[in-house]
């Protein structure tokens, strides 16, 4: 039995948290106090953002390895029941998605929302962009990660120029970035494809049962390497075209993000392995909002209704703390009491599993009449 990491829980948590914290910021506080929004969002937002596309990408790689080796130990002919699976679960998200962004544009935007890089979207086409690429090492994935990261802003710079004009240009610029303060698909694409790297190495180093050679493995190739290097990206990050990494969407701002999320999962991952302080409990109430990120990102968007343009900048925070509290302590008691039946992430996992497994089974029993034929 694999060991569960709670730092993978704990950042996309609290990247849920600051998601819904943003929002119901821009939802509900006063205009005359919206500068106090564009500084929490400066300082705060990129992390989030980033947060959640890194995570994803290292849950991702962890599954469809822990998937790849659970089929190996019992079918090693059929190892397409792991691409399956993991097709179909990107399949699932995507099709949410654009449900989503059409209902979005029947309530608020209009059609030009039918395409929009918002977070589900962006994962859905992280997931199937990343496939091909799960089975290369992981050194060309971290290339290709930040040359894709790089390219990026110099390509939106470019292509910017011809916002709205019919042609090839302008219409490139509205499928990769539309909208430009969402998560597009390139920049996101990077931190997701880095995300995998980071899977990689800790499916790896997870498959080590003796406790002392993995302490030592921890340490020597995650820990120390990830702090190294997530520092360097943090200070690159803030001197880097200085101030520009509180700049939403910079090459700045990700570099930045990147550092803190490396920094802050190796911190995460330390304390667990090396069990240097009781987690059990302190992990729990970002781990709800983990476990129930994608339904949350769907239905939170009903508290737009609740309130509007009534907060100033000190009565906005408390209102976030009672309501995040409140929804922290709902959370639990849906946990307790319906559990993965109202997590939208465990769903659609459980569909894309048994489909896989049943198409397998299919495919299986097409096989053995082609041969059974082919013998007669």
């Amino acid at each position: 039995m694999m060991k569960r990491f709670n730092g993978i829980d704990t950042i996309r948590g609290f990247s849920m948290w600051l998601m819904i914290a943003g929002h119901l910021m821009d939802w509900w506080i006063k205009q005359e106090f919206y500068w106090h929004r564009l500084h929490c969002y400066a300082i705060l937002e990129p992390i989030g953002s980033a947060a959640f596309l890194f995570v994803s990408g290292i849950s991702a790689a962890l599954a469809y390895k822990t998937s790849l080796s659970r089929i190996e130990a019992t079918d090693k002919s059929n190892l397409t029941r792991a691409r399956n699976e993991y097709l179909l679960r990107a399949f699932f998200i995507l099709v949410i998605a654009f449900l989503y962004n059409f209902l979005i544009g029947l309530f608020y935007e209009g059609t030009r929302s039918l395409w929009s890089w918002y977070v589900l979207q962006t994962i859905g086409f992280c997931l199937i962009f990343a496939w091909p690429l799960l089975k290369t090492s992981i050194y060309i994935r971290l290339i290709l990660g930040f040359f894709i990261l790089i390219i990026s802003p110099l390509l939106f710079g470019f292509l910017k120029l011809y916002e709205g004009q019919a042609n090839f240009y302008g219409y490139s610029f509205y499928f990769l970035y539309h909208p430009e303060d969402q998560y597009t698909i390139l920049s996101f694409f990077s931190i997701f494809l880095i995300g995998t790297v980071i899977g990689d190495i800790l499916f790896n180093l997870n498959a080590i049962n003796n406790q002392n050679e993995r302490k030592v493995k921890f340490k020597n190739n995650f820990i120390i390497p990830t702090i190294g290097i997530g520092g360097f990206l943090i200070i690159f990050g803030v001197l880097f075209m200085f101030p520009n990494f509180l700049i939403m969407r910079s090459l700045s701002s990700f570099i930045y993000a990147l550092g803190i999320n490396l920094v802050s999962l190796s911190i995460l991952i330390t304390i667990q392995e090396f069990q240097l302080i009781t987690t059990r409990k302190s992990y729990k109430f970002l781990y709800y909002y983990s476990y129930y990120s994608f339904t949350i990102y769907l239905a939170h968007n009903l508290l737009f209704f609740l309130f509007s343009d009534l907060f100033n900048v000190y009565t906005i925070w408390i209102t976030i703390v009672i309501v995040t509290t409140l929804l922290g302590v709902l959370l639990n008691f849906t946990y307790k009491k319906i559990g993965k039946n109202a997590s939208l992430k465990a769903v659609i996992g459980i569909i894309s599993y048994e489909l896989a497994k049943r198409i397998a089974i299919k495919s299986q029993y097409k096989f053995e009449k082609a041969k059974e034929i082919k013998v007669s």
